[in-house]
């Protein structure tokens, strides 16, 4: 059993200590062969859970057979040994243990283009199918201790992965391959990606064993992935991405997320997102410029799924040639029924000294393109490409 910290009538559980964690990671390139390895030892502390030591080795190697401009493909093979010596609290008298797997991949693809004029402007369209197989055979794993493993989101990153768990404790059984295709639009003066599109799949021949949460339903067809995005104009990006279960018929989760950003110091940020009984979120975010010298800053992110709202900011930024005040007002959601506010107010005379409390880190967190005022050249974000 885990101890556990009471806050905003929420149990959060005391988390691991790592003392110590050592890791270890090599690449070498020989004769053509990429060879790898990947190690680390942890020693698990925590005052009521079991204690352990944790060894993990994993070597590998892959070998392009085709790698050019247009074709690849790309076997690999690697091992993933892992070793336990358990410690203190260990009431059920679990034993040590280790767990060696195989891992057999092999990664493919074809990339076709071609010259396009479209509404007079000269483009190059890309046609990018892949395919990408991996075989792991089963291990029960059930008496092995969990300290970091998570299933992992399904996502495009994920569909191109060996092992469908974060963390070294679970290493997922598997006969599947992904198939997936990709097309972009790219501006063939200066190769700005002007539209992405991607669909992809992953097919099982055998319905995995290894799961730390019940599969919904059992089939051999995973969620289909829609990625949409670019940078459609010159002011305007998209990122989009759309997850849809064709078992059960409906869309399981999506996210769009758009981006107006006409100049440096002007920025405009709107996102929604949606998950099935979950989740249904919008988040407005941004810095405009008022009057004079003052700029507005502020983000609104609501939650429709709770009725209210997770995190509200606004500020006042004034920009003077050779000092800057920031006043900026938070609110978020730390519990059920619990809010937390906090205030910042700065001066900062530049490159010399700042009074108050910094809100900077919170803006560059909470509005995604937000440009310090009176920044340093080497601060400054790269132009908007015209």
């Amino acid at each position: 059993m885990r101890s556990f910290a009471y806050f905003a009538d929420a149990p959060i559980a005391v988390p691991y200590a790592r003392l110590p964690q050592l890791t270890v990671n090599a690449q070498q390139n020989r004769s053509g062969a990429n060879l790898a390895f990947a190690g680390e030892f942890v020693d698990f502390s925590h005052p009521t859970s079991l204690n352990a030591q944790r060894l993990v080795l994993n070597p590998s190697a892959s070998y392009p057979l085709l790698s050019d401009a247009a074709f690849y493909l790309t076997p690999k093979l690697g091992l993933h040994s892992t070793y336990y010596a358990m410690g203190a609290n260990n009431p059920a008298a679990l034993p040590n243990a280790s767990r060696t797997l195989p891992i057999l991949s092999v990664d493919s693809g074809i990339a076709f283009e071609r010259d396009w004029n479209l509404l007079g402007n000269d483009f190059i369209h890309t046609l990018e199918p892949r395919a990408f197989y991996v075989y792991v055979p089963f291990r029960d794993q059930a008496q092995l201790p969990n300290f970091d493993s998570a299933q992992a989101d399904f996502s495009f990153t994920q569909m191109f992965t060996e092992n469908r768990f974060f963390g070294s404790d679970r290493v997922g059984d598997a006969n599947q391959v992904t198939l997936a295709i990709t097309s972009r639009l790219l501006e063939q003066q200066n190769g700005v990606e002007r539209l992405r599109v991607a669909l992809g799949e992953r097919f099982s021949f055998s319905d995995p064993q290894v799961n730390l949460v019940t599969p919904a339903t059992s089939s051999n067809r995973s969620d289909i992935l829609l990625a949409v995005s670019g940078q459609v104009t010159n002011a305007w990006t998209l990122d989009s991405e759309f997850q849809f279960d064709p078992n059960q018929s409906h869309t399981q989760r999506y996210n769009i997320a758009a981006r107006y950003r006409p100049e440096a110091t002007k920025v405009l940020n709107l996102g929604y997102r949606f998950q099935r009984n979950t989740l249904r979120l919008v988040d407005i975010s941004a810095q405009w410029p008022l009057a004079g010298r003052w700029h507005a800053v502020g983000r609104w992110n609501y939650s429709f799924e709770d009725n209210r709202i997770l995190e509200a900011i606004a500020g006042l930024e004034y920009n003077q040639s050779c000092w800057a005040l920031r006043l900026v007002a938070q609110s978020f959601t730390v519990g059920t029924q619990q809010t937390n506010t906090g205030f910042f107010v700065q001066l900062e005379l530049n490159d010399l000294v700042k009074v108050g409390s910094d809100p900077l880190d919170l803006l560059k967190k909470s509005v995604p393109g937000y440009v310090k005022l009176n920044a340093g050249p080497a601060d400054k974000p790269s132009q908007v490409l015209r």
